[in-house]
């Protein structure tokens, strides 16, 4: 094989090869195949679940593919998967993070929910699946741009109609999430912090 030929090839093994993979402690949330959209106050977000750790992330005239690292330490709560967005430059950054977050009472997933609620303005449905989005303006080039994506288990069980919930702010399509889980055995990085309040959420505009 030619080195001019060659070398593609290579850098392509090598590119994969660094890709992230699932690990069996990993508490996603989207399987491969689902579309998770929703409609937030920050704008609208649509994540595609690929094989793996891969996701595809679109909303107004943009769309970027990442592949998630999943966590090995608790990260207030979630041993999911992340992007820190490292990159050289300030422009067109994508923070991402994803998992299961477990709760003894709906009344403290409602307060875990607030602290950060005024920078995701998150949205959920009646099943206790969150999205957060928020985009931040860099001057002369493409925004940043912080995903969340929860699902609530509150004791193990996937709520039924989670206080606030609004169905039609975000939809599933294909895949399935587990409707009882628990946690994996992990070290824990930092504990999960919650408000003084519940989360309420923006009504959305119509």
């Amino acid at each position: 094989m030619k080195l001019s030929l060659a070398l593609p090839f290579l850098l392509i093994l090598a590119s994969c090869a660094k890709r992230p993979i699932l690990l069996p402690s990993t508490e996603y949330v989207l399987s491969d195949g689902m579309t998770i959209a929703a409609d937030t106050p920050n704008g609208k977000i649509s994540i595609l679940g690929g094989k793996g750790t891969k996701r595809v992330f679109s909303g107004d005239g943009w769309t970027k593919t990442r592949y998630l690292i999943p966590r090995t330490t608790r990260w207030y709560g979630s041993l999911g998967l992340y992007d820190p967005a490292d990159s050289w430059s300030a422009h067109g950054r994508l923070l991402v993070d994803e998992g299961r977050l477990f709760f003894d009472t709906e009344s403290e997933a409602l307060r875990y929910l607030y602290e950060g609620s005024g920078y995701f303005k998150p949205v959920f449905n009646r099943r206790g699946l969150v999205v957060g989005f928020h985009v931040e303006d860099i001057p002369g080039g493409e925004p940043t741009r912080s995903v969340q994506v929860w699902q609530i288990y509150v004791k193990g069980q996937m709520p039924d109609s989670f206080r606030g919930g609004d169905d039609q702010a975000i939809a599933v399509t294909g895949g399935n999430i587990p409707h009882e889980a628990a946690p994996h055995p992990a070290p824990i990085g930092y504990e999960k912090t919650l408000g003084d309040h519940e989360y309420v959420p923006e009504k959305r505009k119509s």
